[in-house]
Order: structure tokens, then sequence, then C-alpha cells
């Protein structure tokens, strides 16, 4: 999903989400990334690797109708990139 800020006629700014299909694949947490997140009081559940072209520094993502939120990302030498995903509460 990226977001831009759109202008309306009354001259307010407007935050507008434009959703953005990519090819991705998910994996589940470990349990070290698992624990981590836990004591930073983040509760993750997924990471989606994707091309690290198509990520532009999105902060909430869409999968399988869910929305879930970017805490952390990792690049990853072979030109991908990790996404790790909490559960966007109130949201879904």
């Amino acid at each position: 999903m990226s977001t831009t800020i759109i202008v309306d006629e009354l001259m307010q700014q407007i935050e507008v989400t434009t959703p953005e299909m990519v090819y991705c694949a998910v994996t589940t947490v470990g349990q070290r990334e698992f624990g981590m997140a836990m004591q930073h009081g983040l509760k993750a559940q997924l990471t989606i690797i994707i091309n690290h072209d198509e990520y532009d520094g999105q902060k909430q993502v869409e999968y399988n109708r869910k929305m879930y939120s970017v805490y952390r990302t990792f690049v990853r030498d072979d030109g991908d990139i990790e996404l790790y995903c909490e559960a966007r509460l109130g949201v879904n």
C-alpha cells in the first residue's frame, strides 16, 4: 500500500491509500524473532519476502485481506527484502 497526500477543494490535506499488487513469499516468524518482538511490545505474525526494488518504505501491507504493520525490515544479499509484520488491531 502506498500513501499520498492530496488537497481537496477546501484546501484540506487528505491521506489517500492506494493498493499495489506484488509477488511475495510468506513465512512464519521464528521463535527468536517472536521473542525479540515481544520484548518491544509487538506481536510478530509473519514475514513477507519481496523484491527489494518493489519496496518503497511502506509501513502497512495487506495480505489475504488482512492489514499488517511493518515493524522491521531486513535486506537480503539475493536482492529481496524481508518485511516483518504484526496484525493491525481494529482495522480488519
